[in-house]
C-alpha cells in the first residue's frame, strides 16, 4: 500500500510541475511581448509556482504521505481560481479537467465533493462579477448556463466515478490485507519451524548444541553492522539458523566423534554443505537461504568446499555465515579444549583474513569483538523448541525431506526409524535383565558409508528404515537404534545358544535377502553379533561388550554372517575388559617358526594379531605396544552411555597428545591400541602418561577408570 501511494504522489507531482512549467513559459513569453505586466506575473507566481514548489519539498521529505493529495489539489484549485478570474471560459476548462483527473486518482468522494463545491462557488462568483462590471450581459446568458452546467456535470460524474472506484479499491485492499495477514502467519509458523529444525540438527551433534542459534545471532549482528535493512538482518538470522541443515544426512557416529576423522569420514562430513543447499534450493521465502547452507565453508582464497569458489564469487551471505561459524567454533567449549580467549580469536581471524575470510568482513568483525558487541551472546546457549507440538511438526518435516514417516518425535524414539533410542533401550533392556535371562545381539549394515557417497544419504536412510521395519515386525524383540548403521536387539527369555543362533541367522538371511534385490546395496552385507546373559551375566554393559566382540568377528568374513559369543572355558579364561599382550607378542615372535599352530577362537585377538604382526614385520627396530582399556571404577557399574562418552574422551586425548610416529587405532568399544614405532625418541611410558593426564584432566566422572598393559617387540633377528 505504501509503495502504491508513493507512486501516485510521484505521478501527481510530475503532472502538476509539467503544467506549471508550460504556463510559466507561456506567460513569460506574453510578458516579453508586452501582453502582461510584472504585477500580473507576481500574482501568477504566488498562486501557481509557490504552492507547487512547497508541495514538491513536502513530497521529497515524505513521499508516502497521505496528506499530500489534499495539499496538491488545494494548490491546484488555487491556481484554477486565479485563472478563472483572469481569463475566458475556454481557458478554465484546460485547468479543471486535469484537476478532476487528479482527485479521481485518489478515489476520495469527499475530496471531489469539497473541490466541486469550491469550484462551483468560484464560477458563480466570477459570473456575478462579470455581470456587475458589464463584461457579461443578458445576451451572454447562454454561455453562463453552459459554463455552470459543465462544472456541475464534470463534478457530479467525477463524484459518482470516485464512489465506485473507491468501493472497488477498498474491497481490493481488504482482500490483499487478508492475504498479507495469512502470509505473515504462514511465515511465522514456517520460521518457528525453522528454529525448531535448527535445534533438532544441533541435538544430533552433542558437541555443538546451540551452535546454529549462536551463528544466527553473530551473523545478524554483523549484517546490522554492515548497514543491512531490518528485513535483510532478519533474513540473515534465519539463514544462519539453517546453515547446518545438511547435517541431518550425516551419521551420528561421525558428528559425535571428538577425535580426528578418517579421510572417508571427513569426505562424508564435507557433504553436509551440499546436502543442505539441495534441501533448501526450492525455498523462495528468503533470498539466499540455500546459499548460506551450501557455501558457508567456501574460503576466500578458493580452497574451500563444495565448489572451490574464490573471493567475490562467494555470495556475501555465505561469507557472513562463514566467519560467524568459525567464531563460534573458536569461542565454544569442546571436549578436547576450552574456548579460546578473545585475544587468541582476534589473532586467528586476522591471520586468516584474505585466505579463509573476506578481508573487509574480517576487519569489521574484529572491531565488533574488540568493542564487546558480541559479549551478550552466551557461547553455551542451547535453546530448545518452543513446544512439543512444534517439535513434532518439525520432525515430520525432516521425515518428509528424506522420504519417510515414522513415529512422532520424542526423546525416547529415533526420529528416522521410530524404534527406541539408545538411552530408552538401555533402560528397558536393563529392566528385563533384572527379571530374567535374555539374548542381546547387534545387527550391522556394512559399507553404508559407500552407499551414502555413491547414491546419496536418502538411499542409505531408505535401507536403514527397511531394516528397522523387518526387525520391528518381530514381536519378541526389543529394537534399539544403536548407531548410524545398526540396531541393538534384545530377545527376552532366551537362555539357550541354539535358539538365539537360529533367531540371529533368520534375521541375517531376511535382511540380507532384501539387500540382494537392490543394485545400490550389492556391496553391503549384514553382520550380526550376539551374546547370552546366561553366559556372561545380566549386566547390560557386559552383555553389550560381548555382543560387540562377536560382531567384530563376523565383519572379517565380508558376507552375510552371524556369530554368538561363546562362554569362556576353564582352560582359557577370557577377560572382557582386557587383552594379554604377552601372549600376543609371543605368538608374533614365533609366527614364523616351522610347525607353529595357534588357536585364536577370540576374533578380536585375531584382529590385533594381524595388525600388529604387519607393523612388526615392516619395522626394522623395536616397537612398543600399549593397550588402554576403559573399565568400571572399583565398585561401580558402567552404563553404556558413560562407556561411550569415556571412549570418545580417550580417543580425543590420544589424538591431541601423540606424535606422527605413534600409530593408534580403536580396537573395540572399550579399547584403544597405541604402537610406538620410535621408542628411542619417545617411549611408550611417556606417551601413556600424556594420554592419561589429558584424559583425567578433561573427564571427571568417578565411575570410570583406565587400565593399561604395555609390552615391546624387539627387531627381527635380535636375541
Amino acid at each position: 500500500m505504501h509503495r502504491q501511494l508513493r507512486k501516485i504522489n510521484r505521478y501527481l507531482m510530475i503532472g502538476w510541475l509539467a503544467i506549471v512549467v508550460v504556463l510559466t513559459v507561456t506567460y513569460m513569453g506574453e510578458l516579453v511581448q508586452g501582453h502582461r505586466d510584472w504585477t500580473y506575473m507576481s500574482m501568477f507566481l504566488s498562486v501557481t509556482i509557490i504552492p507547487a514548489v512547497a508541495c514538491l519539498i513536502y513530497f521529497i521529505k515524505d513521499p508516502e504521505s497521505n496528506k499530500l493529495r489534499f495539499y496538491a489539489v488545494s494548490g491546484y484549485l488555487l491556481m484554477y481560481t486565479f485563472v478563472l478570474l483572469n481569463t475566458n471560459t475556454v481557458m478554465t476548462y484546460g485547468y479543471i479537467i486535469p484537476m478532476l483527473s487528479l482527485i479521481v486518482l485518489y478515489h476520495s468522494p469527499k475530496l471531489v465533493l469539497a473541490m466541486g463545491s469550491v469550484a462551483l462557488a468560484a464560477n458563480i462568483a466570477c459570473v456575478a462579477r462579470f455581470f456587475i462590471i458589464g463584461m457579461v450581459t443578458s445576451d451572454d446568458i447562454k454561455d453562463v448556463e453552459i459554463q455552470i452546467g459543465m462544472i456541475l456535470f464534470c463534478f457530479i460524474f467525477a463524484y459518482i466515478a470516485s464512489v465506485l472506484y473507491n468501493k472497488i479499491v477498498i474491497q481490493n485492499d481488504e482482500y490483499i490485507e487478508s492475504i498479507d495477514d495469512k502470509q505473515k502467519q504462514l511465515e511465522r509458523v514456517t520460521l518457528q519451524t525453522i528454529t525448531t529444525i535448527a535445534n533438532i540438527i544441533d541435538a544430533k551433534d552433542e558437541y555443538t548444541k546451540g551452535h546454529s542459534y549462536r551463528v544466527a545471532e553473530y551473523s545478524s549482528a554483523l549484517a546490522q553492522e554492515l548497514g543491512y535493512s531490518k528485513e535483510r538482518v532478519s533474513n540473515v538470522k534465519y539463514i544462519g539458523l539453517l546453515h547446518d541443515i545438511g547435517k541431518i544426512g550425516i551419521p551420528d557416529s561421525i558428528l559425535n566423534k571428538p577425535g580426528r576423522l578418517t579421510d572417508s569420514e571427513y569426505a562424508l562430513m564435507r557433504k553436509h554443505a551440499e546436502i543442505g543447499g539441495n534441501i533448501l534450493s526450492g525455498n523462495n521465502m528468503i533470498d539466499g537461504l540455500d546459499e548460506g547452507a551450501k557455501f558457508h565453508h567456501e574460503r576466500y582464497d578458493g580452497r574451500g568446499y563444495p565448489n572451490g569458489l574464490k573471493g567475490e564469487e562467494i555470495p556475501e551471505m555465505a561469507r557472513i555465515i562463514g566467519i560467524a561459524d568459525a567464531y563460534d567454533a573458536m569461542t565454544s567449549n569442546r571436549v578436547y579444549r576450552k574456548r579460546l580467549t578473545n585475544e587468541k580469536v582476534i589473532s586467528e581471524i586476522k591471520k586468516c583474513s584474505g585466505t579463509q575470510f573476506d578481508p573487509k568482513l574480517a576487519e569489521i568483525f574484529v572491531k565488533m569483538i574488540e568493542a564487546g558487541k558480541l559479549d551478550d551472546i552466551n557461547p553455551d546457549d542451547n535453546p530448545v523448541s518452543d513446544s512439543k507440538g512444534m517439535a513434532e511438526r518439525s520432525a515430520e518435516l525432516l521425515q518428509s525431506v528424506i522420504g519417510f514417516k515414522g513415529k512422532a518425535y520424542d526423546n525416547e524414539h529415533d526420529y528416522l526409524t521410530g524404534v527406541l533410542s539408545m538411552s530408552a533401550g538401555e533402560k528397558l533392556i536393563s529392566e528385563k535383565l533384572a527379571e530374567g535371562d535374555g539374548g542381546l545381539f547387534i545387527v550391522d549394515i556394512t559399507n553404508l558409508l559407500g552407499v551414502n557417497e555413491n547414491y546419496g544419504i536418502v538411499a542409505g536412510d531408505r535401507f536403514i528404515k527397511a531394516a528397522s521395519d523387518s526387525l520391528s515386525a518381530r514381536d519378541e524383540l526389543i529394537v534399539v537404534r544403536y548407531n548410524g548403521s545398526g540396531f541393538l536387539c534384545f530377545a527376552n527369555g532366551i537362555s539357550e545358544s541354539g535358539a538365539l543362533e537360529k533367531l540371529m541367522s533368520d534375521i541375517c538371511s531376511e535382511i540380507g535377502g532384501k539387500l540382494r534385490t537392490v543394485s545400490e546395496y550389492r556391496d553391503n552385507y549384514i553382520c550380526v553379533g550376539g551374546a547370552l546373559s546366561s553366559d556372561v551375566g545380566r549386566s547390560f554393559t557386559t552383555l553389550l561388550i560381548a555382543a560387540d566382540k562377536a560382531l567384530f568377528y563376523t565383519k572379517q568374513f565380508k558376507r552375510d554372517n552371524c556369530y554368538l559369543y561363546r562362554k569362556p572355558t576353564k582352560e582359557r579364561s577370557e577377560n572382557l575388559y582386557g587383552l594379554d599382550l604377552e601372549q600376543l607378542i609371543k605368538m608374533i615372535e614365533n609366527s614364523g617358526s616351522e610347525g607353529s599352530v595357534y588357536e585364536m577362537d577370540s576374533p578380536e585377538f585375531e584382529r590385533i594379531f594381524e595388525l600388529v604382526k604387519g607393523i612388526y614385520e615392516k619395522n626394522k627396530q623395536e616397537i612398543q605396544l600399549v593397550l588402554i582399556t576403559v573399565t568400571p571404577a572399583i565398585g561401580k557399574e558402567l552404563a553404556i552411555a558413560d562407556r561411550d562418552e569415556a571412549m570418545e574422551y580417550l580417543q580425543s586425548a590420544i589424538d591431541v597428545t601423540v606424535s606422527p610416529s605413534v600409530i593408534t587405532f580403536r580396537f573395540s568399544s572399550v579399547q584403544c591400541m597405541v604402537i610406538v614405532t620410535e621408542p628411542q625418541t619417545e617411549s611408550a611410558e611417556l606417551v601413556t602418561e600424556r594420554i592419561l593426564n589429558c584424559f583425567y584432566k578433561s573427564y571427571d566422572k568417578k565411575n570410570t577408570a583406565l587400565t593399561t598393559e604395555a609390552a615391546s617387540l624387539q627387531p627381527i633377528g635380535t636375541n
